[in-house]
């Protein structure tokens, strides 16, 4: 591909960048299997085990991988470079999934979370389009809106995940072994699509090793990392458990599949909006905008089981997070440091550390407690959060 001339490339539209529009596209890709997996891997597990206590291991597994992947994510495309490892991690993402489908047709539960675990390798790229956008182009001007241009591809991956997990359900004899054979597929896809991205080499500038006290201290890099990190937390912790809540309340998969798809949607059809109104926002109104949207969707469900009120609060849930992750997101990609990409590496850490400890919890929570007590714990998680911002911002 034909470098795009810097002196020129202010005048193109974003959508007309083809690495924007590939980055989307691959955002989309992986999208649709973090949605098909939130849709199929709880209810898959409980139809192996025949209860819901583990129900959401597989997820956790999924999210562990992940994190294990950010853990060495950052030296990896240092050294091999970002096409090498997306191609390694789509490769990871069809072990996975074939996996899954062995594991599912001999009904093995240990084996079924090895599977999810590896695809955790694969959805740990998802964190990352939000930093590569800004790589795709040559203007400081057009950051945030090249970020939220691409994050929006999660549009087509909220709508199409989902719809594929609930055809796989009963594609085979075997309950989501058409499901995973829909994940293989679209990991194959990201692959092809990998080929044909192309970013400028990173360049690292020699600089001396640092303690990470002293790179927490980079300037609002502690807030956008609990914007992004608290936030997906909350978001994970009602999202994961949806399926198995409306499951109990005696709601079909299509329902189930109607909700997510919708949340999914709420997720990242924000973003088509703050492209172009990121420079009249301030990425800390984003973030408490965000808080309130969570708040909301958390009234919402404590008041009502019934099919709208649960529309409402995923729907709520997904605009809280596209608000504070967006906000968060701003912050970092405003931040100059030479140890940006550490700091990347981080904050991502941080993100995937919060979703395994929301998505270990659901199980419990629902097994123990109820919809309404997991919806008690996000209000408090929201007063602790607000808390938490007060004390950065008097900092």
């Amino acid at each position: 591909m034909v470098p795009i001339n810097p002196k020129q490339c202010a005048k193109i539209p974003l959508m007309f960048n083809k690495n924007i529009f590939l980055l989307l596209l691959g955002q989309a890709l992986s999208g649709s299997v973090v949605s098909l997996l939130t849709f199929s891997s709880a209810l898959a597990g409980q139809w192996l085990l025949g209860h819901t206590t583990l129900a959401t291991l597989p997820v956790t597994t999924t999210l562990i991988g992940a994190f294990v992947a950010v853990c060495f994510l950052a030296s990896i495309f240092q050294k091999y470079g970002r096409k090498r490892a997306f191609l390694g991690a789509s490769l990871l993402g069809v072990v996975g999934a074939s996996l899954g489908i062995v594991a599912l047709l001999d009904q093995s539960f240990m084996l079924f979370c090895l599977a999810t675990f590896l695809l955790g390798f694969f959805i740990a790229l998802n964190q990352f389009y939000r930093f590569l956008a800004i790589e795709a182009i040559d203007t400081t001007w057009q950051n945030n809106r090249a970020t939220a241009l691409v994050v929006s591809g999660g549009i087509l991956g909220g709508i199409l995940g989902p719809y594929l997990g609930n055809v796989g359900v009963s594609l085979f004899s075997v309950p989501f072994v058409g499901s995973f054979g829909f994940v293989g597929l679209l990991c194959m896809l990201h692959m092809a699509l990998s080929f044909l991205l192309r970013l400028r080499p990173f360049s690292v500038k020699e600089s001396p090793k640092v303690p990470l006290k002293t790179l927490l201290k980079e300037p609002h890099f502690l807030l956008a990392t609990c914007a992004c990190g608290l936030g997906s937390g909350l978001m994970t912790l009602v999202m994961h458990a949806t399926p198995l809540a409306m499951h109990a309340y005696h709601f079909s998969y299509t329902q189930s599949q109607g909700v997510l798809a919708a949340h999914f949607v709420a997720m990242y059809a924000p973003s088509l909006f703050l492209a172009f109104l990121s420079k009249s926002l301030s990425p800390i109104r984003l973030v408490v905008l965000g808080l309130c949207c969570y708040a909301w969707a958390s009234v919402i469900a404590l008041c009502s089981v019934s099919f709208l009120a649960f529309w409402l609060c995923l729907v709520l849930v997904g605009v809280g997070w596209a608000l504070s992750f967006n906000g968060g997101t701003f912050m970092l990609n405003a931040m100059q440091s030479d140890h940006k990409l550490r700091l990347q590496g981080f904050n991502s850490l941080c993100v995937f550390g919060g979703n395994v400890l929301a998505s270990a919890s659901v199980g419990l929570i629902l097994a123990y407690g109820s919809w309404a007590v997991l919806h008690g714990i996000c209000l408090g998680v929201i007063v602790l959060f607000l808390g938490v911002i007060y004390a950065l911002k008097a900092g």
